[in-house]
């Protein structure tokens, strides 16, 4: 058999007309695998420090979209010079100065020439801990532990994943927590929000102590969203202090959730909502959403 028979118009024995439709399929589903099947890069955008404000703008789309996100810092410690290569959790930014959890300590990061901040930064790359989010809005959750409350957006976030998974679970919301017999102390005050401070990643969490109770919020206009282990380290620093509470809730909230495998595929949505309709008791179903790649 010839490769090219010009008599009959074949190639390989097949017709010319035919094997160009059968390459276009091929290069159409080829590009449909890369686009839609293959896990996305964790690694999203890498910036020079010299362009550090849109890498605070880069920051704050990924942070808004529910994404918890690190940074491959390079450059050097403005105190000593030292050169400083390594994972830094990015936890704000502002303008030209992004905020950062390194080894249980806050640092700021800047441009090349900083100078007041921690690092001057010559290359910010970002990468995301999970490749693709669900955002869902939960209804109140009250139980007898914060730590339960965790446990309990966990069993929800889940349940909505399904065969996606759960690599990480954030919320923006306001906990109220109930104490019998608390009288509002400056000392108990100023020990539990910069306990909180000292532990927690995300930057000052507005805590109220009234007769009885104890209100921690976590949303929007801090810009801050608590993971379901920030909670448990909440419980835990409430304990070391002596607080001694009988229940705790959890207002209604925005819960996103960084999955273990990208949503990506003409059928996620229809999933997911499946996955979802038997927990219309605890999430709002209509609220439910999700975001595919960075």
């Amino acid at each position: 058999m010839r490769l090219i028979d010009r008599k009959s118009g074949k190639i390989f024995g097949v017709n010319a007309f035919d094997l160009f439709l059968i390459l276009i399929i091929v290069a159409f589903a080829g590009y449909y695998a890369y686009e839609n099947l293959l896990p996305p890069p964790q690694e999203v955008n890498a910036y020079s420090g010299l362009n550090i404000r849109n890498a605070a703008l880069e920051f704050t789309r990924l942070s808004t979209m529910g994404y918890i996100v690190e940074a491959r810092i390079d450059g050097v410690w403005t105190t000593n010079g030292t050169e400083f290569h390594d994972d830094v959790l990015i936890t704000w930014s502002y303008e030209t100065r992004l905020f950062g959890w390194y080894k249980g300590k806050r640092i700021t990061i800047g441009g090349p020439n900083a100078y007041v901040e921690d690092i001057a930064a010559s290359k910010i790359t970002f990468k995301t801990t999970a490749p693709s989010v669900i955002r869902i809005y939960t209804y109140p959750i009250k139980a007898d532990s914060v730590s339960k409350i965790a446990d309990k957006l966990e069993e929800i976030s889940g349940k909505v994943a399904g065969e996606y998974g759960v690599r990480v679970v954030k919320a923006r919301s306001s906990l109220v927590i109930d104490v019998p017999g608390l009288k509002p102390s400056a000392y108990l005050y100023t020990q539990l929000k910069w306990k909180i401070y000292e532990r927690i990643p995300w930057g000052f969490i507005y805590v109220y102590l009234g007769d009885s109770f104890i209100t921690m919020k976590f949303d929007y206009t801090q810009k801050v969203a608590l993971t379901s282990d920030d909670l448990r380290e909440i419980d835990s620093i409430l304990r070391e202090l002596g607080v001694n509470y009988t229940n705790a809730m959890l207002d209604a909230a925005y819960v996103y959730i960084g999955t273990d495998e990208p949503l990506t595929g003409v059928s996620v949505y229809a999933n997911l909502l499946d996955n979802a309709r038997p927990l219309s008791d605890a999430i709002d179903v209509t609220r439910l959403t999700f975001i595919p790649k960075p």
